[in-house]
Formats: structure tokens, C-alpha cells, sequence
């Protein structure tokens, strides 16, 4: 992928995600991540697939399937892992309809303590091996993204993202930016660890403590070190703006190309 991909993701607060996909194409950007964390976007009929698949293909924008962060995807109850791989398996096959390549996956939560935390990781591999086999039969890529640093997510910390996505052969890393900077390494040295299975790349800013979606620049991250980096392995997206809402997303395309250029 050679042209620069800057994108972002769809809006919780827009009903009809064909005004996401003509906001893209209207103010220039290259991708477009579907959301589908909102509850309008859970069922997209045919016809609304139709339409984002064309307009896609007609203006060159590259698409990405964005499956709900909240989903309890390390569980270790066998009811609630057959729910997941369902949800996310229609995660796949929009991907596919759409023309879109990648799916994006969160490691979710630990539910046993810490010393049983083997358990949620047993299980998240378990599950990300079943998923990755479905989307390599559809032709779709899976990331699973680092989450922010909390003592009840899994895979913050980047050895810990490692130990499944090195366990599950296929499975490649969605880089969440502002998610490595509430870690204890800095964002350079998360990416450099991980670089050689990123496939999706997510931005925004923060302070360093929580997770903030700040628009770049309001935070902390040193964006011109980091960019530099994707530029040294060239890595040239998708890079996808995970802001909100609308005048904050032009703010960053403004901010990203100006860092990136």
C-alpha cells in the first residue's frame, strides 16, 4: 500500500452511515472504518451495503470493519464464546460484502482473578484461531487491537498482545495509538515491537494517564517521532482517526498531514 490511507472511524451520533461514508469522500480522506459499535450500524440492510461498497470503489477509499470494543471477547464461558464468534463472524462477512480486506477485534475483559488470568488467555486464543479461519475463508484479515491500560482488559501491555497474536498464526495487531500511550513504554518502542503484524493503525491523543480520544496535538504523543517510524517501515496506513465529532476529525486530518508532510 504505497498511497497514504487516512480515514476515520464512523460516528456514534450518525444515524445513516452513508452520511460517514459522503463526509469521507467529500473532505478528501483515503478510509473509512465502519463502525459497528453503534446499534444503528448492527444490521445494515443490502441495499446500505450496496451503496457504501459503491461508493467506495468509485472514490478510491479504502474500507475497515470495526467489530464492538465492548464485546467480552476473552470469556471463558462456552455460551458467551459461541456469541461472540457469531457476532464477529457477521463482522467478517460485511467485511467481505463491502470489499473491505481487514476486521478489527478488541481482547476484551479478564473475568478470573489474576492468578487464573491463563484461563481468559487460553480462551482468546481459542477464539482468535476459530475467527481467523473464518476470515481467511472470506478473504478478510483479523487485527486484534491493544487495549488501553487497565487491570481488567487484556492485551495492553504489548508482551501480553504478543502472547496471542504469536500463538495464533494469521493473526495480525490494529496499533491503537492513544491505547500504547497509557502503557509503560512509549508509543515508538510499542510500535517497533509489534511493526512486523500491524495491518490498521488508530489515532488520537491523550495525556498519558487514560483514554481520552484527544485530537492530535492536545495530548501528549510525540506524533512527529512516531510518524517518522511508519515512514522508516514504510507503513503508510490505514491510519484511522478515532475522533469525535466531525470538526474534530478535519482538525486531525489537518494535524496528521502537516506532521506527516
Amino acid at each position: 500500500m504505497n498511497k497514504l490511507r487516512l480515514g476515520f472511524m464512523g460516528q456514534l451520533t450518525t444515524q445513516n452511515i452513508l452520511d460517514d461514508v459522503n463526509f469521507a469522500i467529500h473532505n478528501g480522506f483515503s478510509a473509512f472504518e465502519i463502525g459497528l459499535d453503534w446499534i444503528q450500524n448492527f444490521n445494515l440492510n443490502d441495499k446500505t451495503i450496496k451503496e457504501i461498497r459503491e461508493k467506495a470503489e468509485s472514490a478510491d477509499l479504502f474500507l475497515n470493519t470495526h467489530t464492538p470494543w465492548y464485546l467480552p471477547t476473552a470469556s471463558v464461558i462456552p455460551e458467551v464464546q459461541d456469541a461472540i464468534f457469531k457476532v464477529i463472524s457477521k463482522g467478517v462477512l460485511l467485511a467481505e460484502k463491502v470489499n473491505s480486506d481487514r476486521i478489527t477485534i478488541h481482547p476484551g475483559y479478564r473475568e478470573m482473578p489474576k492468578p487464573a488470568m491463563d484461563k481468559c488467555f487460553e480462551t482468546l486464543i481459542s477464539t482468535m484461531k476459530k475467527i481467523v479461519k473464518f476470515g481467511e475463508e472470506h478473504n478478510v484479515k483479523v487485527g486484534l487491537e491493544n487495549l488501553d491500560k487497565n487491570d481488567y482488559l487484556m492485551c495492553f501491555e504489548v508482551k501480553d498482545l504478543l502472547r496471542v497474536v504469536n500463538a495464533v498464526e494469521g493473526l495480525n495487531v490494529v496499533l491503537d495509538i492513544g491505547h500504547t500511550f497509557t502503557t509503560d513504554i512509549s508509543p515508538v518502542d510499542y510500535y517497533k515491537e509489534v511493526k512486523n503484524f500491524v495491518i490498521d493503525v488508530h489515532v488520537h491523543d491523550n495525556d498519558g494517564k487514560v483514554d481520552e480520544h484527544k485530537c492530535i496535538g492536545e495530548g501528549k504523543i510525540d506524533f512527529k517521532s512516531l510518524l517518522q517510524q511508519f515512514k522508516v517501515n514504510s507503513y503508510n496506513g490505514p491510519f484511522i482517526l478515532e475522533l469525535f465529532p466531525y470538526d474534530n476529525i478535519l482538525r486531525g486530518k489537518e494535524r496528521f498531514l502537516k506532521i506527516w508532510k
